[in-house]
Protein backbone atom coordinates (compact mmCIF):
# COMPACT_ATOMS: atom_id res chain seq x y z
CA UNK A 1 0.00 0.00 0.00
CA UNK A 2 2.60 2.37 0.72
CA UNK A 3 2.76 4.77 -2.42
CA UNK A 4 5.05 7.47 -1.59
CA UNK A 5 2.03 9.82 -0.65
CA UNK A 6 0.00 10.64 2.22
CA UNK A 7 -3.43 9.68 1.15
CA UNK A 8 -4.72 6.28 -0.64
CA UNK A 9 -7.91 7.68 -3.10
CA UNK A 10 -11.06 6.04 -1.77
CA UNK A 11 -11.86 4.82 -5.43
CA UNK A 12 -8.17 2.87 -6.25
CA UNK A 13 -8.33 -0.51 -4.41
CA UNK A 14 -5.67 -1.01 -1.91
CA UNK A 15 -3.93 -3.79 -3.84
CA UNK A 16 -3.28 -1.57 -6.96
CA UNK A 17 -0.06 -1.11 -7.36
CA UNK A 18 1.06 2.92 -7.79
CA UNK A 19 3.24 4.42 -10.75
CA UNK A 20 5.17 7.44 -9.64
CA UNK A 21 6.45 8.17 -13.04
CA UNK A 22 2.88 8.10 -14.86
CA UNK A 23 1.30 9.58 -11.64
CA UNK A 24 -1.10 6.77 -11.56
CA UNK A 25 -2.74 3.05 -10.53
CA UNK A 26 -3.01 0.19 -11.83
CA UNK A 27 -4.91 -3.73 -11.28
CA UNK A 28 -5.66 -6.63 -13.28
CA UNK A 29 -8.73 -8.19 -11.75
CA UNK A 30 -11.39 -10.05 -12.50
CA UNK A 31 -10.20 -10.46 -16.51
CA UNK A 32 -9.70 -6.48 -16.66
CA UNK A 33 -6.85 -4.20 -16.68
CA UNK A 34 -7.49 -1.00 -14.81
CA UNK A 35 -5.78 2.33 -14.35
CA UNK A 36 -6.23 5.14 -12.39
CA UNK A 37 -4.92 8.51 -12.23
CA UNK A 38 -3.30 9.64 -8.71
CA UNK A 39 -7.12 11.42 -7.74
CA UNK A 40 -8.90 8.18 -7.91
CA UNK A 41 -10.48 8.56 -11.43
CA UNK A 42 -10.44 5.88 -13.30
CA UNK A 43 -8.65 6.31 -16.66
CA UNK A 44 -8.58 3.08 -18.91
CA UNK A 45 -10.61 -0.03 -18.16
CA UNK A 46 -9.55 -3.21 -20.86
CA UNK A 47 -10.58 -6.25 -21.20
CA UNK A 48 -8.10 -9.25 -20.49
CA UNK A 49 -8.15 -13.08 -21.88
CA UNK A 50 -6.95 -16.22 -20.07
CA UNK A 51 -3.36 -15.10 -21.06
CA UNK A 52 -3.97 -11.95 -19.14
CA UNK A 53 -3.37 -10.17 -23.32
CA UNK A 54 -5.97 -7.36 -24.06
CA UNK A 55 -8.73 -8.78 -25.76
CA UNK A 56 -12.31 -7.18 -25.81
CA UNK A 57 -13.56 -3.84 -24.88
CA UNK A 58 -11.26 -1.17 -23.75
CA UNK A 59 -12.49 2.35 -22.75
CA UNK A 60 -10.65 5.40 -21.72
CA UNK A 61 -11.73 8.39 -20.05
CA UNK A 62 -11.43 11.92 -19.28
CA UNK A 63 -8.72 12.00 -16.11
CA UNK A 64 -10.69 15.19 -14.68
CA UNK A 65 -14.38 14.68 -15.67
CA UNK A 66 -14.69 10.99 -15.84
CA UNK A 67 -16.03 11.24 -19.35
CA UNK A 68 -15.76 8.47 -21.57
CA UNK A 69 -13.30 9.79 -24.53
CA UNK A 70 -12.61 6.63 -26.41
CA UNK A 71 -13.75 2.84 -26.99
CA UNK A 72 -13.47 0.17 -29.37
CA UNK A 73 -12.23 -3.41 -28.80
CA UNK A 74 -9.16 -5.50 -28.67
CA UNK A 75 -8.65 -8.98 -30.58
CA UNK A 76 -5.46 -10.61 -29.02
CA UNK A 77 -3.87 -7.34 -29.11
CA UNK A 78 -4.46 -5.73 -31.60
CA UNK A 79 -7.34 -3.14 -32.06
CA UNK A 80 -10.12 -4.44 -34.09
CA UNK A 81 -13.26 -2.93 -35.79
CA UNK A 82 -14.95 0.23 -35.23
CA UNK A 83 -12.85 2.70 -32.74
CA UNK A 84 -13.99 6.05 -31.62
CA UNK A 85 -12.54 8.91 -29.56
CA UNK A 86 -14.22 12.12 -28.00
CA UNK A 87 -13.05 15.19 -26.98
CA UNK A 88 -12.89 16.29 -23.54
CA UNK A 89 -16.46 17.33 -23.41
CA UNK A 90 -17.60 13.88 -24.99
CA UNK A 91 -18.37 15.32 -28.31
CA UNK A 92 -17.23 12.80 -31.26
CA UNK A 93 -13.68 13.80 -32.00
CA UNK A 94 -12.32 10.87 -34.59
CA UNK A 95 -13.22 7.35 -35.35
CA UNK A 96 -11.39 4.84 -37.45
CA UNK A 97 -11.88 0.76 -37.94
CA UNK A 98 -9.23 -1.70 -37.54
CA UNK A 99 -8.78 -5.20 -38.78
CA UNK A 100 -5.95 -8.32 -37.11
CA UNK A 101 -3.89 -9.93 -40.42
CA UNK A 102 -3.66 -6.64 -42.26
CA UNK A 103 -0.56 -4.91 -41.07
CA UNK A 104 0.94 -3.45 -44.35
CA UNK A 105 2.42 -0.17 -42.95
CA UNK A 106 6.02 -1.03 -41.59
CA UNK A 107 7.25 1.27 -37.89
CA UNK A 108 11.05 1.63 -37.17
CA UNK A 109 9.84 0.41 -33.66
CA UNK A 110 7.67 -2.81 -33.11
CA UNK A 111 4.02 -2.08 -32.19
CA UNK A 112 0.62 -3.48 -32.26
CA UNK A 113 -1.32 -0.51 -31.53
CA UNK A 114 -0.86 1.16 -34.67
CA UNK A 115 -0.49 -0.14 -38.40
CA UNK A 116 -3.36 -2.30 -38.97
CA UNK A 117 -6.03 0.76 -39.72
CA UNK A 118 -8.04 -0.81 -42.09
CA UNK A 119 -11.39 1.15 -43.64
CA UNK A 120 -13.51 4.73 -43.48
CA UNK A 121 -12.02 7.08 -40.77
CA UNK A 122 -13.52 10.27 -39.79
CA UNK A 123 -12.60 13.11 -37.81
CA UNK A 124 -14.87 15.76 -36.59
CA UNK A 125 -14.52 19.52 -35.67
CA UNK A 126 -15.87 20.26 -32.12
CA UNK A 127 -19.07 21.90 -33.58
CA UNK A 128 -20.24 18.32 -34.78
CA UNK A 129 -19.32 18.56 -38.48
CA UNK A 130 -16.95 16.34 -40.76
CA UNK A 131 -13.25 17.80 -40.72
CA UNK A 132 -12.09 15.16 -42.76
CA UNK A 133 -12.95 11.93 -44.06
CA UNK A 134 -11.26 8.95 -45.87
CA UNK A 135 -9.94 5.53 -46.02
CA UNK A 136 -7.41 3.15 -44.83
CA UNK A 137 -5.69 -0.40 -45.97
CA UNK A 138 -3.87 -1.70 -43.69
CA UNK A 139 -2.41 1.17 -41.75
CA UNK A 140 -1.88 3.22 -45.08
CA UNK A 141 -3.94 6.00 -46.18
CA UNK A 142 -5.67 4.79 -49.62
CA UNK A 143 -8.54 6.08 -51.66
CA UNK A 144 -10.02 9.12 -51.64
CA UNK A 145 -9.60 11.55 -49.20
CA UNK A 146 -11.04 14.89 -48.02
CA UNK A 147 -10.14 17.77 -45.51
CA UNK A 148 -12.92 20.46 -44.88
CA UNK A 149 -13.70 23.90 -43.34
CA UNK A 150 -15.47 23.93 -40.35
CA UNK A 151 -18.02 25.89 -42.41
CA UNK A 152 -18.41 22.41 -44.50
CA UNK A 153 -16.39 24.26 -47.73
CA UNK A 154 -13.45 21.69 -49.26
CA UNK A 155 -10.42 22.95 -48.06
CA UNK A 156 -8.47 19.71 -50.01
CA UNK A 157 -9.19 16.54 -51.79
CA UNK A 158 -7.38 13.93 -53.93
CA UNK A 159 -6.11 10.46 -53.55
CA UNK A 160 -3.78 8.13 -51.62
CA UNK A 161 -2.09 4.99 -53.05
CA UNK A 162 0.08 3.44 -49.93
CA UNK A 163 -0.15 5.99 -48.06
CA UNK A 164 1.50 8.32 -50.69
CA UNK A 165 -0.64 11.25 -52.96
CA UNK A 166 -1.14 9.83 -56.36
CA UNK A 167 -3.11 12.00 -59.23
CA UNK A 168 -4.37 15.22 -59.03
CA UNK A 169 -4.71 17.08 -55.53
CA UNK A 170 -6.30 20.29 -55.27
CA UNK A 171 -6.41 22.95 -52.21
CA UNK A 172 -9.13 25.83 -51.84
CA UNK A 173 -9.36 29.13 -49.89
CA UNK A 174 -12.00 29.29 -47.03
CA UNK A 175 -14.20 31.32 -49.68
CA UNK A 176 -14.19 28.11 -52.05
CA UNK A 177 -11.58 29.64 -54.39
CA UNK A 178 -8.65 27.44 -56.32
CA UNK A 179 -5.82 27.80 -53.94
CA UNK A 180 -3.36 25.19 -55.81
CA UNK A 181 -3.26 22.02 -57.49
CA UNK A 182 -0.58 19.65 -57.54
CA UNK A 183 -0.06 16.76 -59.46
CA UNK A 184 2.00 13.22 -58.67
CA UNK A 185 2.17 9.84 -60.37
CA UNK A 186 0.72 6.89 -60.19
CA UNK A 187 3.53 6.01 -57.44
CA UNK A 188 3.90 9.07 -55.88
CA UNK A 189 6.13 11.18 -57.23
CA UNK A 190 5.55 15.14 -57.33
CA UNK A 191 5.00 16.82 -61.28
CA UNK A 192 3.66 19.67 -61.05
CA UNK A 193 2.07 22.33 -58.51
CA UNK A 194 0.58 25.86 -59.72
CA UNK A 195 -0.84 28.15 -56.34
CA UNK A 196 -3.10 30.80 -56.94
CA UNK A 197 -3.83 34.39 -55.58
CA UNK A 198 -7.26 34.87 -54.50
CA UNK A 199 -8.30 36.61 -57.50
CA UNK A 200 -7.64 33.26 -59.59
CA UNK A 201 -4.71 34.43 -61.40
CA UNK A 202 -1.47 31.97 -61.12
CA UNK A 203 0.65 33.13 -58.60
CA UNK A 204 3.62 30.14 -58.89
CA UNK A 205 4.31 26.99 -60.38
CA UNK A 206 6.86 24.10 -59.97
CA UNK A 207 7.73 21.00 -61.77
CA UNK A 208 9.45 18.69 -60.88
CA UNK A 209 13.66 19.19 -61.21
CA UNK A 210 13.11 22.71 -61.83
CA UNK A 211 13.20 26.05 -59.79
CA UNK A 212 9.53 27.84 -59.16
CA UNK A 213 8.15 30.45 -61.32
CA UNK A 214 6.53 33.29 -59.69
CA UNK A 215 4.22 36.17 -60.94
Amino acid sequence: MCKGKSVWPPNVPENATYHRKLNGYSLKVDGYDYAWYENGNLVTKTKLNEFQIFDGRAERYNYKTGILVSFGQYKMSEKDGNWQWKYFDGKPYYEMNFSQGVRKRKFWYPTLEWGNENGAYLRYFENGRVSEKGFYDGGNKSGDWVKYYPDTKIESKGSYFEDMKVGEWFYYYPDGKKEAVERFTDKGEFLWRQTYYPNGTVWCETKRDQASICN
